[in-house]
């Protein structure tokens, strides 16, 4: 049995943690006690975040469904650089840890784990193809 992903797959996965990545910005990211801040309370401008990560799931999900998009862009790359900005935006959260007793909570982890994943994966597809 050949235990491989293909590209497809490879692609669907990376634009499916990025749709569990939007989903983790409006859940919980630091808290402490009966507080909560979700994704969408901490980072400014995060509605760019939005943006990048809709495009890039679009975009994903496009090449591995072999969708012809209307403009001549090479959907592989751009949608790499749309995820990789959200997850390293997210790494510096993660990092930062928020102020005092306010810890971490479980949105910004579940952020953390499927921005990564989606990169990988992207960047694994763009790998092999280079």
């Amino acid at each position: 049995m050949n235990r491989t992903l293909t590209r497809e797959q490879k692609l669907l996965g990376a634009a499916g943690a990025t749709v569990v990545f939007i989903i983790s910005l409006f859940l919980p990211w630091f808290g402490a006690g009966g507080f909560d801040a979700s994704g969408d309370d901490v980072i400014p401008s995060w509605w760019l975040m939005l943006i990048f990560a809709i495009a890039a799931a679009g975009l994903l999900a496009a090449e591995a469904l072999n969708f012809e998009l209307p403009a001549r862009i090479s959907p592989l790359p751009l949608a790499l650089y749309l995820i990789s900005v959200p997850t390293i935006v997210t790494i510096m959260f993660f990092l930062d840890g928020g102020e005092g007793a306010v810890g971490r909570k479980f949105g910004l982890i579940l952020a953390l784990i499927f921005s990564i994943a989606a990169t990988a994966l992207a960047a694994w597809v763009w790998r092999e193809e280079r």
